[in-house]
């Protein structure tokens, strides 16, 4: 669709700035639809929150910590997503969950997703395509491109983890590469 629904004018700011130049209307995804620069139907949010910070463990517990103040806000757990680019990022957040105390739920494979579970849903940035959360955290950012992994292929990566977020989106990035270099912190 070339007008998003889904996301703020804020949160396909934030996306394109990794992505836009990386990503032309040429190409197609991997279902043969060509790409599109969406513009916003002209919905206001909140800015996308980006924080740097000096390791990825430092990542996992703020993210832990912000999720929990969005709960206390009013946000349902299971509108919340942390969205990774690795599984390994994965389940270092599942940790600082875990030791928060916060309901969550690993999506590791078929059958273990339920997305009507009051829980915070943790997956892979493969496997969020189609879904959409209130609220949403990408850690990580400083990890991307992964090394030998295609930059263009990383941004549509991202990108489409961005757009998961309905509401209210969270950025963070440790490290001193990858696209955490593209957006101001």
């Amino acid at each position: 669709l070339k007008i998003n629904y889904r996301n703020t004018r804020q949160i396909l700011q934030l996306a394109s700035l990794i992505a836009a130049d990386l990503l032309t209307p040429n190409e197609q995804d991997e279902d043969g639809i060509p790409l599109l620069k969406p513009i916003s139907c002209g919905r206001d949010g909140e800015a996308p929150l980006i924080v740097r910070l000096p390791s990825f463990r430092e990542e996992t517990l703020r993210i832990a910590d912000l999720l929990a103040a969005a709960h206390q806000e009013g946000h349902a757990w299971g509108d919340m997503a942390i969205i990774c680019r690795q599984q390994w990022m994965r389940d270092k957040c599942a940790s600082a969950l875990q030791q928060r105390g916060l309901p969550h739920e690993t999506r590791t494979g078929p059958g273990t997703f339920h997305p009507n579970t009051d829980s915070i849903k943790l997956l892979t940035m493969h496997a969020c395509k189609g879904l959409e959360f209130a609220v949403v955290a990408l850690p990580g950012l400083g990890y991307m491109p992964t090394m030998g992994e295609d930059e263009r292929e990383e941004a549509r990566l991202f990108y489409v983890a961005a757009t998961r977020a309905t509401q209210r989106l969270v950025v963070t990035a440790s490290g001193g590469g990858g696209f955490g270099g593209r957006l101001k912190l």
